[in-house]
């Protein structure tokens, strides 16, 4: 069944193709967009199993980690527990004599030493305890080894599963990003010539203000704004769900954002006009950018591949704006952008419903 709708999909992007000569028009650029978002709906249950393949992971290297440290922990100990077994059999040794440490060693020695050499016995059970000891450590360190062994074929499986779950979930991005991606830059094309013939009709007029109104409109370069002034910022095939709050192997965080999983080079594009408000690299971020929004609403872009050329902080921004290029960086398995949003610049808020109303 999910293959008849990859199939489909491919179909109806056939449809949208633009013959030679012909402009693209805003409604054939909707059109391949609609099939690009509908494409994130259907992959929202291969990202969960995705997901759930990182989760587990997690929990297999945290436990290899701690069977580690305890195995660390049983090599001292049995070290000890060795040593001291030689100690106590060297004091009874010197204690009892050579003559009757040996006596007291054989069957007919210890019978006929009885009580007078009682105080051996206490040497010997002490002795027994140590061996005893000694023996629980080395099984209970056998058994860890081979739980150890168990857990490293486990996670091996696992990365294979979710190498194969990534390249599968990637691979049906690219079938519908394609050709939107060919009738969006044809598009951007044919509106950088619209907008430079608008600019030239404009100082032809000598219309000052006119020209100055149009500069500082002219950084959105989305086809895609919602009434609200906000866009989708990845301008290309994307597949997300709603983890906000779910568990993060990192540091036993939890999850404050939502992540649109693309193709790694994707283009990330300013979700509203404002400006850079900082760009940085974080160990678990990646390099990370916010944007501040004209409505004051900030927003957090994380694991970029890369920025925009000549993109830095403070710069204006319009919506659509390219800032950046979808990527892996930081504490990340799976090409993404994890978008954080803090509404009026306050505590961060899910990000969900609002990815879904501007993406899908």
């Amino acid at each position: 069944m999910r293959r008849a709708g990859v199939v489909l999909i491919i179909a109806l992007i056939a449809g949208t193709a633009v013959p030679a000569g012909a402009e693209v028009t805003q409604s054939e650029l909707r059109e391949a967009r609609d099939i690009v978002n509908a494409k994130s709906a259907e992959l929202e249950d291969e990202l969960a199993v995705l997901d759930a393949i990182i989760a587990q992971q997690a929990v297999t290297e945290n436990r290899i980690t701690n069977i580690q440290e305890i195995m660390a922990d049983r090599e001292r100990e049995i070290a000890i527990s060795e040593l001291a077994a030689r100690e106590q059999a060297r004091a009874m040794y010197v204690s009892a004599g050579a003559t009757a440490f040996q006596a007291a060693v054989s069957p007919e020695g210890i019978t006929r030493l009885g009580t007078k050499n009682a105080y051996l016995d206490a040497v010997v059970d002490v002795d027994v305890d140590a061996v005893n000891e000694l023996i629980f450590l080395q099984q209970d360190f056998a058994a860890l080894q081979s739980e150890l062994e168990v857990l490293a074929v486990e996670q091996e499986e696992l990365a294979e599963e979710m190498a194969t779950v990534t390249a599968g979930l990637l691979a049906e991005l690219d079938e519908v990003n394609a050709e939107y991606q060919a009738l969006y830059s044809q598009w951007q094309k044919e509106e950088a010539e619209r907008q430079r013939r608008r600019l030239e009709q404009l100082a032809r007029n000598r219309a000052a203000a006119a020209a100055a109104a149009a500069a500082s409109g002219n950084y959105a370069s989305s086809a895609f704004v919602d009434p609200s002034g906000r866009t989708c910022p990845v301008d290309g095939a994307n597949t997300f769900r709603d983890s906000w709050l779910e568990p993060r192997s990192y540091r036993g965080g939890v999850h404050h954002g939502t992540d649109l999983i693309a193709s790694p080079g994707t283009r990330l594009v300013a979700i509203e006009a404002g400006y850079v408000y900082s760009m940085s690299w974080h160990w678990a971020g990646g390099n990370g950018l916010y944007i501040r929004g004209n409505s004051g609403d900030v927003y957090y872009y994380a694991h970029m591949q890369g920025y925009a050329a000549g993109l830095s902080s403070g710069d204006r921004l319009g919506v659509g704006q390219l800032v950046g290029y979808v990527g892996s960086t930081g504490a990340s398995s799976v090409p993404h952008l994890h978008l954080g949003y803090q509404p009026g610049g306050g505590a961060l808020v899910n990000p969900y419903q609002l990815t879904v109303k501007l993406c899908r």
